[in-house]
């Protein structure tokens, strides 16, 4: 299985654009009120470091996932007992991201359908993807989802124009502060972070020299996405209003009335989303049934997939309501827990230890 450097691109932007600006702006509003596109912007900055850090500790070992090298670097047993954090990270996350889309879909369309109903829907669907083509047919499904969500949010923030009161954005940090801008970011910065993932996909690329360069673009265009997003959200609300909105950017879409013909675009709003989500979820469960498989040397990882599906489906039903998938989930778990661990602990150690591996072995080879 092979992936270009271009489809990696894609991959990123059709997993992290439309999650990042349906889940995170409202609590990023909440904190930081007319001051959320300085947090989100700097979500950004965390979130192509979380890129580039994976990036480079993927390049050392470029033929290996995570997995793999883990073990390269640490040793075999010490390699897999640093990865079990990672697996209750995939589980758990596989379970939040098809309950949140599934909460979504139950709020914005099926409002009488069976909520577990959606669910089994979605699996299904990212089950059939992944057994039959693995990485490459997610990454061919994200060449055809990806332009088309960027064009669905910058056609949205164009048509919204004639709503738009730049006095929403004013004053300019004077009433929030340092500290809510910095509060704000941390739930973009969370999601932004699930991007860690990379480290089991970068040895799928047919020229690993374009991981670090189309990855970093790939996390730069969501991020410049949700920040205008988050902007056109607020002047077309108010701060006040989109805090009080599960998903403000959704919302200001069925607002659209141009000269009376271009109207209700909020249901094209639903259905790319769920292409995006579709996408996100593939990956995942991808990377957590590859994991999974190489961490207990199954060769046939995709019989894994029935033993997997079951686990992330019982997640999935863990949260009470809506509240605790989006809010609760990155407030008590994934911001104290994950992102310290898994998100930069465990790879800058990783990091560290295998360019000092990576130096001596190629000083013994010179040396013979």
């Amino acid at each position: 299985m092979k992936i270009s450097g271009l489809q990696l691109f894609w991959l990123i932007v059709s997993t992290e654009t439309a999650s990042g600006i349906l889940f995170t702006l409202t609590p990023a509003i909440a904190e930081a009120k007319q001051d959320a596109w300085i947090s989100v912007l700097l979500s950004g900055i965390i979130g192509l470091g979380v890129v580039y850090l994976a990036a480079k500790i993927s390049l050392l070992y470029p033929d290996q996932t995570f997995i793999q090298f883990s073990q390269t670097i640490l040793g075999k047993w010490l390699g897999k007992i640093i990865v079990l954090p990672y697996f209750v990270m995939w589980y758990s996350v596989d379970g939040v991201i098809l309950r949140d889309s599934s909460d979504f879909l139950h709020l914005a369309l099926f409002e009488k359908t069976p909520l577990t109903v959606l669910l089994f829907t979605q699996l299904i669907l990212a089950v059939y993807v992944i057994y039959t083509s693995g990485i490459e047919g997610i990454a061919r499904c994200s060449e055809i989802v990806g332009p088309i969500i960027v064009l669905m949010v910058l056609g949205t923030c164009v048509l919204s124009l004639n709503h738009l009161d730049w006095q929403q954005l004013t004053p300019v940090y004077a009433d929030s502060g340092l500290g809510p801008i910095l509060k704000g970011a941390l739930p973009t910065a969370a999601y932004y972070s699930e991007t860690v993932i990379l480290m089991m996909v970068f040895c799928f690329l047919s020229d690993t020299r374009q991981a670090l360069p189309r990855a970093m673009w790939g996390m730069a265009v969501p991020s410049l996405l949700v920040f205008v997003a988050a902007a056109v959200a607020i002047m077309t609300f108010g701060p006040l209003l989109s805090s009080r909105m599960w998903f403000p950017f959704y919302d200001m879409s069925r607002f659209i009335s141009v000269l009376g013909f271009i109207q209700n675009v909020d249901i094209l709003v639903v259905v790319v989303w769920m292409f995006s989500v579709f996408t996100k979820l593939s990956l995942f469960l991808f990377a957590t049934t590859y994991g999974t498989a190489q961490w207990l040397n199954i060769k046939d990882w995709r019989k894994l997939i029935w033993v997997v599906v079951p686990i992330v489906f019982g997640f999935s039903l863990l949260p009470k309501n809506i509240a605790q998938a989006m809010i609760d989930y990155p407030q008590k778990f994934w911001l104290p827990y994950v992102m310290p661990i898994n998100v930069f602990g465990i790879p800058l150690l990783l990091w560290i230890v295998g360019t000092i591996r990576k130096k001596r072995s190629n000083k013994k080879v010179r040396q013979q």
